[in-house]
């Protein structure tokens, strides 16, 4: 099947594109990994165990990124073997998305005569972008979440607490807490594919100082997505101290309103206690007016502390 850079091989597990330059390998069978040593020399199975590993003239760099797909996001695992002629980059089953980006890129500006390092250069570059482009999306799910927690500490300030339940903090916290695992693990990615630029600007062979300048900028790009990566895991933890505090006080509330009608009945307590004592002399049950007298210091009593925790100021 022939495309603007070249014709599909081996049997439609490869896609040739910049006129050979770079083979693109869809699926990790045996069938094409035997295919792909027969073919170019390319040995994914012992390459696929080390982090970065040079062997028969070929440099091998793995790239794992996180993007965002219909299911929510997942990990996707890029090997590729670098020669100063040739690219072969395997992948799985499904299209990458930061590979696809690069490929549109090339055909966007025309760029089929590329080199090798040059078509690695587009790979990393993609592959930073994508992470780019998922830590900015969290980044505005972050501020739907600020604006959301900012509602409900408003809610515990005009006292419509009961607006707020601890489900809409679960939810909240359990979001966050995904989020920071994928904000860690794009922190985690793009160390690595700065570390894989640096070991391509090292160990590639014939590089002339355009190159060598090129890999230096994107190493420059790449390491400048960490910040607004750590920014935004700030912000993720900021938020889940916020939902944390609003959690104590709204709890904190409910023990206020247990202990205060504690402290209502407890003098109510204290009178029924020593009146239902068996004396055998209690002058007072005999009186005429002892239970009228009893309610109300009863509700006298029953007063006394609530006015006592309004006017100390521990209802507001």
């Amino acid at each position: 099947m022939n495309n603007e850079y070249g014709t599909t091989a081996l049997a439609g597990d490869v896609q040739s594109l910049n006129g050979g330059r770079w083979q693109r390998v869809r699926g990790e069978s045996s069938r094409v990994h035997a295919d792909l040593r027969a073919e170019f020399g390319v040995d994914f199975e012992d390459a696929a165990s080390s982090s970065f590993s040079t062997e028969n003239g070929l440099s091998y760099l793995p790239i794992t990124y996180v993007a965002s797909s219909a299911e929510g996001y997942s990990t996707t695992r890029i090997m590729l073997a670098i020669s100063d002629s040739i690219v072969v980059t395997i992948e799985p089953s499904a299209s990458a998305a930061a590979l696809d980006l690069a490929v549109a890129r090339m055909a966007r500006d025309g760029r089929e005569d590329d080199s090798a390092v040059e078509i690695v250069a587009s790979i990393l570059q993609a592959v930073a972008d994508t992470t780019d482009e998922l830590v900015s999306s969290m980044s505005q799910g972050t501020e739907r979440m600020m604006i959301e927690t900012g509602a409900i500490l408003q809610s515990l300030e005009a006292k419509k607490s009961r607006e707020f339940g601890v489900s809409d903090v679960t939810y909240t916290q359990q979001e966050l807490a995904d989020m920071e695992s994928l904000l860690s693990h794009c922190m985690e990615s793009q160390l690595a594919l700065a570390e894989a630029a640096r070991h391509l600007r090292a160990k590639l062979w014939g590089l002339g100082l355009e190159t060598r300048s090129d890999l230096s900028r994107l190493i420059e790009d790449i390491v400048a997505i960490e910040p607004h990566i750590e920014f935004v895991h700030d912000r993720v933890r900021l938020l889940q101290q916020t939902n944390n505090l609003a959690l104590n006080v709204k709890q904190n509330q409910i023990i206020k309103v247990f202990s205060v009608v504690t402290a209502v009945f407890l003098p109510v307590m204290l009178l029924s206690t020593y009146y239902s004592m068996n004396f055998e002399n209690m002058p007072i049950l005999s009186w005429q007016y002892a239970e009228p007298m009893v309610i109300v210091l009863s509700f006298l009593f029953a007063l006394a502390p609530l006015f006592y925790v309004r006017w100390r100021g521990w209802l507001r």
